[in-house]
């Protein structure tokens, strides 16, 4: 959680809130700043698979040893950014170690907990990001900022954090004993064995494809919200607090959304409503004034939570996958998503020629496209799988 958190939660989260202020220093526009915010996911296209293999074969623990150091020590890069090459190369760089965050914290819930346990523990890595986010994009513009004299000694100060839970890592961290309930972790299954295998299941490439949309989408509002309050008259402090409202809303919302998907017996059901949802959520943005944007926020962030922690379970849950060759599909799956994340942002912000408010549209059309996916997605609630761990909620 530390893990995840630190990294994609405050050394990322913490750049959409200070875009004002850096592209008033840097001299930069909105596509611009579209750009930038969409390199780092772009990182994530060239970096997520192979990070998932190096997962796989080498453990997660010296795997994460090595990317929350790097995370550290290569995030506050961006801080000496002096024109817009300069912040976009060392964004794009600290994408790499970013993205291989995510198939390797996944991968390690994979490796510790129990098949019924693994969507809650999928949860609580979203709940470690989404209170982290909370924490940089509320203090990072308006707290920050101000009292550390500008946003370069804000990336510098949540450089911070990623190195010492790598140096926990390093000291504390141990791989599951074999035998344990957890997989083993470390793996002599070839490079090209993991990657042929896990290539070859359709599952891992629909929600790859779904992530693409939930990726973009998500990405791009991050990125476009704060800076489209404050052009249409909101205060800084009212901006960043939207943000802010939308991420305390899906940590409020993670553990009840899973667990009703628990009840209910099916992922996919809960998914194909929180898809619906962001969708909706997404075109209905541009029309709210005033107070209802933060219901807006608020009601959708809560209904949405569980798609991201139920698309890993899923995954993990599809015959032929398993911990063995988890950190290998959450890695194809999540470079997929990056390819998103990194063409959405500049996209919908060049919709800005026409209004303002038509970035949202683009990126709710987007999740829409996606739903007819999860007709090809075929849900087995009770299989083991034969010869490796199958996941379950």
């Amino acid at each position: 959680m530390l893990s995840y958190g630190t990294i994609a939660g405050l050394q990322r989260m913490c750049l959409p809130v200070l875009f004002k202020e850096i592209s008033t220093e840097l001299n930069l526009n909105l596509v611009s700043i579209g750009t930038i915010w969409g390199l780092d996911p772009l990182a994530g296209v060239f970096i997520g698979l192979p990070s998932g293999l190096l997962a796989d074969r080498f453990g997660v623990k010296r795997s994460l040893v090595a990317i929350c150091i790097l995370a550290g020590m290569i995030g506050s890069l961006r801080a000496f950014s002096v024109n817009f090459l300069t912040l976009a190369l060392s964004t794009l760089v600290f994408g790499f170690v970013s993205a291989a965050t995510v198939s390797t914290t996944v991968k390690a819930a994979g490796v510790w907990f129990r098949p019924r346990q693994l969507g809650l523990a999928n949860a609580l890595l979203q709940i470690s990001w989404f209170g982290c986010a909370m924490i940089a994009t509320m203090l990072s513009a308006t707290v920050l900022s101000p009292s550390l004299g500008g946003w370069r000694q804000v990336i510098l100060l949540f450089s911070g954090p990623p190195v010492l839970v790598g140096l926990l890592w390093l000291i504390t961290g141990r791989e599951p004993v074999k035998g344990q309930p957890a997989a083993t972790s470390v793996s002599d299954i070839p490079f090209r064995q993991s990657l042929s295998r896990v290539i070859h299941i359709r599952e891992v490439w629909i929600i790859g494809l779904i992530q693409i949309a939930i990726f973009g989408t998500h990405t791009g509002l991050m990125g476009y919200l704060p800076l489209y309050l404050r052009n249409i008259g909101w205060s800084t402090v009212g901006a960043d607090s939207a943000i802010t409202v939308l991420n305390g809303a899906c940590l409020l919302g993670i553990i009840p959304m899973v667990l009703l998907a628990n009840r209910l017996g099916s992922q996919k059901g809960m998914l194909i409503f929180s898809v619906s949802i962001i969708s909706v959520s997404m075109l209905l943005l541009p029309f709210v004034q005033g107070s209802l944007v933060y219901v807006l926020l608020f009601v959708s962030g809560f209904l949405r939570s569980a798609a991201m922690p139920l698309l890993s379970t899923l995954l993990f849950n599809t015959r032929g996958v398993g911990a063995t060759y988890g950190g290998t599909a959450i890695g194809l799956a999540s470079a997929m998503g990056m390819v998103g994340s990194f063409l959405a942002p500049p996209l919908g912000a060049s919709f800005t020629f026409i209004s303002q408010s038509m970035p949202f549209i683009f990126w709710g059309i987007l999740p829409a496209i996606a739903l007819p996916l999860f007709w090809f997605i075929k849900e087995d609630r009770n299989r083991k799988l034969s010869g490796e761990r199958g996941f379950e909620l």
